[in-house]
């Protein structure tokens, strides 16, 4: 098929078949529309629109390096801890090796549609980390170190 006569719709199709929801994808299109989500939904509805989005996907998918259940053993053993998600050579010779569980546990939900990186259903999850910290000089230190025992393994 080939590319949609309006490049808006074009843009759009290829925002959707990224894995943009109809919402966003108009959103970011035409800004300044009042309402994109009905208005993304209607041009997500017409049939061309919708033909040329599954072409763009199946197209995408056939040019992929690896199949989509491949991705997702790969990022199974990343989660695992049984393949780095990250190696990188220093100057002086040494390897650099990183195992980023949760990095690789949020890729493989996207990948599933599980999670999009958004707020679930419109409630503001928040949460607040508060550290406390204190040179090795200090002169007060806090007297949970004062107090700690030393266990030798």
């Amino acid at each position: 098929m080939p590319r949609l006569k309006n490049r808006l719709h074009e843009r759009f199709a290829w925002l959707i078949a990224e894995g943009m929801d109809s919402k966003a994808a108009y959103a970011k299109i035409c800004p300044l529309v009042t309402d994109p989500a009905t208005l993304g939904c209607k041009l997500y509805r017409r049939p061309e629109v919708k033909s040329r989005i599954a072409e763009i996907q199946a197209q995408v998918q056939s040019r992929a390096l690896m199949a989509l259940d491949e991705k997702r053993d790969l990022l199974r053993q990343m989660v695992e801890g049984k393949v780095p998600t990250k190696v990188s050579r220093r100057k002086d010779g040494s390897m650099e090796v990183v195992y980023d569980r949760l990095g690789a546990l949020i890729a493989d939900a996207k990948i599933a549609g599980e999670f999009d990186g958004a707020t679930a259903k419109g409630q503001e999850l928040v949460s607040r980390m508060t550290f406390e910290m204190y040179h090795r000089n200090h002169p007060n230190p806090p007297r949970e170190w004062l107090e700690r025992e030393l266990v030798m393994p």
